[in-house]
């Protein structure tokens, strides 16, 4: 019993043992199944998936402790992501110091526990977001269930619902041009058919129809300029479908063509009633219509400009539509219409993203944030979603490509069967180094492109070297510098960089084999530049990957293209832009005018000279412009728009006018001719040019009147017939004796039909500044039929308004003179002259002929003060005294020449010098009114170009004159210069022929005809050659004599000043001899240096008159003062005269010695004879030598001389 009863009792324990173990067994594993089952939960990922859920580990059961999670979103370019919390429930604390969950959204990065984020909805700034997940060692919650989606924010990733009204209409929030071609392509889904809808409007300001297209109950219609164009041969109803297709459609105002591209099939028919029309600018384009197409529209972008069947096949999806594209930028859609959809042609989702990410600069590697992916090319108008690609060997090339210059570019518009995407390319650089094999370059090569194709061998991203440069290391035999170009595709989603690159190329750097071996340090991987957007007048090439062909329409002809590409240079593995190619472009030159074209030809020219032109197209439109007025009927509307054309000429800059504006004013003065309109009279106006025609009846004309104004809230001007307008523009009277005058025939009279008013609101065909002054009013013409009318009995009054308020500086009136500068044109005044009702507002000009008229303001302000009288006065004073100067300075050439004592020393021979300087410029300036006469434009050239360097000649001795008593006075002691006078001569005569001479090689034309002395009268001018350019009269005569003026009178000064030192030292003279000794002095240097010329310094305001008068006396007489000063009234000249031209008493004997004036060298120098020696032969010869005013030793430059002297008279 008792083992029994132990046994039972023991086996109930053991039962009851084993049911206790059981039971905590199944406690522990309840307690901790969280552990088991979740224990290897990877919680690190990178998500690219586009939607999905994240949970926390263990969820919905409690999470484990000491956890690190982060997960990084990641979206393609034109995506966000967004975040929803479905679930949340975290430890709370404050400040989440245990257990949070942390989202970086891009731009902020926010913090949640407890129950704070539950039902949260989060976006990201870019198209990245991280979510980090930590917890502490204790207390366990829940967790959290997030799902991400990622959400479309690039309109190109997204398809608009078209709109009905009610609130949902799309607009395109950018103004649309006029456009006379275009090209409009998109993709279309529609969910239901209707008997009439409309896919797009363009509504015109007053909301008539501009374009459209859609059905209207009887066929497919593109409306263009509220006319229908049926395109039932093209497209019908029913290839709109259920699904999205790629259409596109194009027309021709020129030709009226119209065209639409579907299914690659290229379809076109001619709708004539469009032919001339144009869309009209500042309308509303909107999605849709009166009745709207039901159905979705994707990728609408429009040209200015109709493309060709192949532009079209070649159309990608990175083709920008220069006038509007399917960018956010340029619509204004509601956000219940537009829908995310992952099989949209030009998504490229997501494998790859487009050109709205931001392209790295040179040497930059692309955003990490951002995958490195291509832009997929498109067969036709769609890019296709790619599947990842496959890396195999025979898909992926492995050994080099040719590149630039012998590379063939791929185009972004080509590749019709192509599929695959482009590449990256990286720029890589290594040094490899020999261990000891003695490779030549052509093994390291070889050796070096297994190496690179191997190493990329299964990577995440399909690589191959395109090209491999070796060149061995200078100075080291066993080291090689390799340059290769790696192409990379991209496979799977996992982003990479230059670093990427570089990391793997350093990870198996040592299996390059054959002895070789790599310096970690000398890796360098760059990611090669884009080509940079570059601009060229009219084409603007966009900014372009590496091996792209770009395509932009050809200016003008738009219907053509030109093409350039982005290249990679095989010398440094960089991009360049190649050379464009305008092979399929047409020139302004190829366009035929015909009288049966001509209304289509002037529209083309209009659109092209509304660009900016340069100088060379600028004379095609013009010369265009020309034959076409010469060969077509002209009506107003035609003669309409080529003032269009020639207003718009108008605006191009001076340089491009400079060749052309002759032709332009006679075109415009030939197109009045041909106008044929009815009624009394015809206006046509444009911006810069209005033009008012007449009818004539030359029996009962009794006069009339034009005038030019500027109505209220416009831009052009406007022609006022008859009427007094007050204040007008411009405004031309023409008397009633205007055709009695006239020697006319009856049949020329009969012929009078018209009389011609022109109106130009910009001067730029016109000179705008000429002999000294500016243009300063607008310009006015008037003809009667095609015959001069000249010497008229009244004259034509004429009034125009100044461009600015100016005082009365003697306004000339002048015309347009077709004749002048070699028929170039040029202001003329003959016949006209200024009335005195002219005010500072306006000036009326009274003229006995008519033609083009404006007015000339004088900008120095001088010539007003100078009237007739004086002029005639001034021209007297002035041909007197450089006669009278020109023979005194022959005398005292004459005389030093005659007299070889006299021209020992160095100041005779600068003094004869600067004699035969001013006796060349006194003879040039007496011819040159003479030889202009002649009106020989060579012979003309070549007296201005004489009497400017003679003038120059002159300056440059007076100032050698100074410069040589500078040496005298100041540098006393060690002044002897070899060749001293050799020296001053190229100085005197090489310096000016340098000036001149730069001047005639750089522009001829500066030289020519002038005319002075005319005023505001009727009298006769007087023409002479002279320096035409203003810049070259300022800068090589008024600043090259200030220089040596301001020199003179520096010198001047320390003259006056030895010579006044000395007088007090003096004591047998009286006061009143030495005042008159210095004297004169002061008079011989003020001539001697050229100081009077300092007179036209002055010469300005109510003084002018005064200081023109001194000028005009002390300088053309110049010649004679010095003869007296510096010849006549020398001892020593006297002395020659007396021995050798005299007779009689009066004849100095022959025993006279002439050496006593110079013998004496320790002889100190006298005040009086100080300011002889300075400037004459007296230098050396008539008084003793120079010394300082403290020493007594003798100036060996001087000693030199007058023991000459001395030595040649014994």
């Amino acid at each position: 019993m008792e083992f029994c009863a132990g046994g039972g009792g023991g086996g109930g324990g053991g039962r009851w043992r084993l049911h206790q173990l059981v039971v905590a067994m199944l406690l522990w594993i309840s307690l901790h199944r969280h552990v088991l089952g979740c224990s290897n939960t990877n919680c690190n990922l990178v998500l690219t998936e586009a939607q999905g859920d994240i949970t926390s580990p263990c969820y919905p059961q409690i999470y484990p402790n000491s956890q690190a999670c982060r997960w990084v979103l990641q979206a393609p370019a034109g995506f966000i992501v967004q975040l929803y919390f479905a679930d949340f429930e975290l430890e709370e604390a404050p400040g989440c110091i245990y257990d949070r969950v942390m989202v970086n959204t891009g731009s902020t990065e926010v913090k949640f526990c407890g129950l704070t984020a539950d039902g949260l909805t989060l976006n990201s700034t870019g198209n990245v977001m991280e979510l980090l997940f930590t917890s502490d060692f204790s207390v366990q919650k829940r967790g959290f269930s997030v799902s991400f989606q990622h959400v479309a924010v690039a309109l190109r990733n997204q398809k608009v619902k078209i709109g009905n009204g009610n609130g949902q209409t799309t607009k395109v929030a950018v103004a649309l041009p006029t456009l006379s071609h275009l090209t409009i392509c998109f993709e279309v889904e529609r969910t239901s058919q209707k008997q009439k809808e409309w896919l797009f409007t363009y509504y015109k300001s007053n909301g008539d129809t501009a374009l459209s297209l859609g059905f209207d109950g009887s066929g497919v219609k593109l409306v263009v300029n509220a006319v229908a164009c049926p395109l039932d041969s093209i497209v019908s109803q029913t290839d709109f479908t259920s699904a999205m297709r790629p259409f596109c459609f194009l027309w021709t105002s020129s030709s009226g063509l119209v065209a639409g591209y579907l299914n690659g099939i290229y379809r076109s028919t001619i709708c004539s009633a469009t032919i001339g029309h144009s869309v009209e600018a500042t309308g509303e384009f909107r999605l849709g219509g009166q009745d709207s197409f039901n159905g979705n529209i994707y990728n609408l972008r429009l040209w200015d400009y109709a493309m060709t069947e192949q532009q079209l096949a070649a159309l990608t999806c990175d083709t920008v539509g220069n006038v509007l594209d399917w960018d956010n930028s340029q619509w204004i859609i509601p956000s219940s219409v537009a829908q995310t959809d992952a099989t949209l042609s030009c998504i490229c989702y997501p494998h790859c993203i487009h050109l709205t990410t931001t392209a790295p600069a040179s040497g930059v590697s692309p955003p990490s944030n951002t995958p490195l992916t291509t832009t997929c090319l498109s067969p036709a108008l769609g890019c296709p979603v790619l599947p990842p690609i496959t890396p195999s060997p025979s898909t992926i090339p492995t050994t080099s490509m040719p590149l630039a210059p012998s590379m063939s570019a791929s185009s972004s518009s080509s590749t019709a069967g192509s599929a695959s995407p482009e590449g990256l390319f990286y720029r890589v650089s290594f040094v490899v180094e020999d261990g000891g094999s003695a490779p030549s370059p052509q093994d390291v090569e070889r050796t070096v492109d297994v190496w690179l194709n191997d190493t990329f061998q299964n990577w995440t991203h399909t690589v191959y070297a395109d090209s491999i440069r070796v060149s061995q290391t200078s100075g080291n035999p066993s080291s090689y510098t390799c340059q290769a170009l790696l192409v990379l595709y991209y496979v799977t989603n996992e982003s990479s960089g230059e670093a990427a690159v570089s990391t793997q190329l350093s990870d198996r750097r040592a299996l390059v084999g054959a002895g070789l071996q790599i310096q970690s340090a000398s890796i360098r991987v760059q990611l090669i530049e884009n080509c940079a957007e570059d601009g060229v007048l009219h084409y603007s090439w966009p900014e372009s990957r590496p091996t792209v062909t770009q395509t932009l329409p050809c200016f003008p002809n738009k219907e053509q293209s030109a093409s350039r590409s982005c290249l990679i240079s095989t010398q440094n593995y960089s991009s360049y832009w190649s050379a464009a190619d305008f092979s399929n472009c047409t020139d302004i030159d190829t366009i035929e005018v015909s009288a049966e074209n001509a209304a289509e030809v002037a529209e083309q020219l209009a659109v092209i000279s509304n660009n900016e032109l340069s100088s060379e197209e600028v004379s095609k439109v013009v010369t265009k412009v020309k034959q076409l007025v010469n060969v077509a009927k002209i009506n107003a509307t035609l003669a309409s728009t080529v003032v269009t054309i020639i207003s718009n000429v108008m605006t191009s800059s001076e340089t491009a006018l400079a060749a052309t504006s002759g032709e332009a004013l006679k075109t415009v003065d030939e197109l009045v001719q041909k106008i044929e309109f009815e009624g009394p009279s015809v206006s046509i106006t444009s911006r810069h040019l209005a033009l008012g025609i007449s009818a004539l009846n030359t029996t009962v004309f009794n006069g009339t009147s034009f005038s030019a104004f500027m109505a209220p809230n416009s831009t052009d001007p406007q022609i006022d017939f008859e009427s007094e307008r007050v204040n007008p523009l411009a405004e031309v009277i023409l008397p009633a004796s205007l055709l009695s005058g006239v020697s006319l025939s009856e049949a020329d009279r009969s012929s009078l039909s018209r009389i011609n008013f022109m109106f130009f609101g910009s001067t730029s065909l016109f000179t705008k500044e000429q002999d000294g002054r500016s243009l300063n009013g607008y310009v006015v013409a008037s003809s009667v039929g095609n015959f001069s009318i000249r010497d008229l009995r009244d004259p034509v009054q004429i009034e125009i308004a100044h461009l600015s308020p100016q005082p009365p500086l003697n306004p000339l009136c002048v015309f347009w003179d077709f004749s002048l500068n070699n028929g170039a044109g040029g202001w003329n005044r003959e016949g006209c002259e200024v009335s005195k009702e002219s005010s500072s507002n306006k000036t009326v000009c009274l003229c006995d002929h008519l033609t083009h008229f404006g007015i000339l303001m004088d900008i120095s302000g001088v010539s007003p003060h100078i009237d007739p009288q004086n002029n005639k006065i001034l021209t007297f004073i002035t041909y007197i005294g450089c006669g009278v100067s020109a023979i005194f300075s022959a005398a005292t050439l004459l005389t030093y020449i005659a007299f070889e004592k006299l021209r020992r020393d160095y100041p005779s021979k600068i003094l004869m010098n600067l004699s035969t300087s001013l006796l060349f410029l006194n003879m040039v300036f007496l011819l040159d009114g003479w030889l202009a006469s002649l009106d020989t434009e060579w012979l003309c050239l070549s007296v201005a170009v004489f009497l400017h360097y003679f003038l120059l000649t002159s300056f440059t001795w007076m100032g050698l004159e100074s410069v040589h008593m500078y040496i005298a006075l100041v540098k006393v002691f060690n002044t002897y210069i070899r060749r001293y006078i050799l020296k001053f001569c190229i100085v005197g005569w090489g310096l000016p022929a340098v000036l001149v001479g730069i001047v005639v090689a750089v522009d001829k034309t500066s030289y020519g005809l002038q005319e002075y002395g005319k005023g505001d009268s009727t009298e006769a001018s007087s023409e002479v050659c002279w320096i035409l350019n203003p810049v070259v009269f300022y800068t090589t005569c008024v600043g090259y004599f200030c220089l040596v003026f301001l020199l003179n009178v520096a010198m001047f000064i320390v003259v006056m000043l030895q010579i006044c030192g000395r007088n007090g030292k003096r004591s047998n003279r009286t006061l009143r001899e030495e005042v008159l000794r210095n004297l004169r002095s002061v008079v011989s240097l003020t001539f001697l240096l050229g100081m009077t010329w300092g007179f036209a310094l002055f010469a300005w305001g109510p003084v002018s008159l005064a200081f023109m008068y001194l000028f005009t006396i002390f300088n053309s007489l110049q010649g004679l003062f010095i003869f007296i000063f510096h010849c006549a009234l020398k001892e020593n000249v006297q002395k020659q005269w007396r021995r050798y031209l005299c007779c009689g008493r009066f004849r100095l004997s022959d025993n006279s010695d002439w050496s006593k004036t110079a013998t004496n060298n320790t002889k100190k120098v006298s005040s009086d004879n100080l300011g002889k020696s300075l400037s004459s032969s007296s230098f050396g010869s008539s008084t003793a030598n120079w010394t300082t005013k403290a020493k007594a030793t003798l100036n060996p430059f001087t000693k030199r001389h007058s023991s000459t002297e001395s030595s040649s008279n014994q």
